[in-house]
């Protein structure tokens, strides 16, 4: 049976290694957005392999009118990627969960939101 408002069952997150990620047996070698309704997307274009090191209120904001009431943000393998000020601003603006850690400890705080049961969105940087 489905939960109304959210999916069935989340991406859970296997593994996070420098350039890599599993989740749910398949590989991704780029930056991840995962939306609250369990989508998984590229952060990048198809062009690009990475994304940037600053994660931007854009891209918050488009979590946020998703649905999301947790956004985990995961900063790389060493945290070397940063929110903007302006992305922090918007979510405390909009009462909105925000959680920044590096990425190794990031999917385990998303699987965990998720598992919760809580609508929760993702933007994973999976390299430094």
């Amino acid at each position: 049976m489905a939960i109304i408002g959210g999916p069935s069952r989340m991406p859970r997150f296997e593994s996070l290694v420098w350039g890599k990620a599993v989740i749910d047996g398949k590989t991704y070698n780029y930056d991840i957005v995962i939306l609250p309704d369990g989508r998984i997307e590229p952060r990048t274009t198809p062009y690009e392999t990475l994304g940037s090191h600053t994660f931007t209120r854009d891209e918050i904001e488009r979590l946020i009118n998703a649905g999301a009431e947790v956004i985990v943000v995961g900063t790389g393998t060493s945290g070397m990627a940063k929110l903007s000020p302006e992305a922090q601003r918007l979510a405390s603006e909009k009462g909105v969960e925000l959680v920044v850690q590096t990425s190794p400890l990031a999917i385990n705080t998303y699987n965990w939101y998720a598992a919760q049961g809580r609508r929760v969105a993702a933007l994973i940087h999976i390299t430094c």
